[in-house]
């Protein structure tokens, strides 16, 4: 008994969907007052959800000295092997930190001077 494979796929018949999209006309309309609540429902529910499991998390990591003691040498087995990655990025923000205070001291600088300029205009 041999069996044949030729003439089996069903679909040798059909003929094939057409590829191209079909565009919508129109925008989506925008969301109404009850999707919205809805929405702020499912966010609040799933960070209640997430913060509870934090919690109690971190109440049985508390609870055990054994994986305390775990956890505070992995921690500190990471911080030793990434210290200089850690010391490049803190420097790195110290530095950013300290150039976006310049920057918006520049900026308030250049506001206030446009201000004074506008009523010395208009006291002429």
């Amino acid at each position: 008994m041999t069996h044949s494979t030729t003439g089996t796929d069903s679909s040798a018949g059909k003929t094939k969907k057409s590829t191209a999209r079909k565009i919508k006309s129109g925008r989506m309309a925008p969301a109404t007052n009850g999707e919205i609540l809805v929405r702020g429902v499912a966010m609040g529910l799933i960070i209640s959800g997430i913060s509870h499991a934090s919690r109690s998390i971190t109440s049985a990591l508390i609870r055990h000295p054994l994986t305390l003691f775990s956890t505070g040498v992995l921690t500190g087995y990471l911080t030793y092997k990434y210290r200089k990655e850690i010391i490049t990025v803190a420097s790195r923000t110290a530095e950013e930190s300290k150039n976006v205070v310049l920057r918006q001291k520049e900026n308030l600088s250049d506001l206030i001077a446009e201000i004074r300029e506008e009523s010395q205009e208009k006291r002429k």
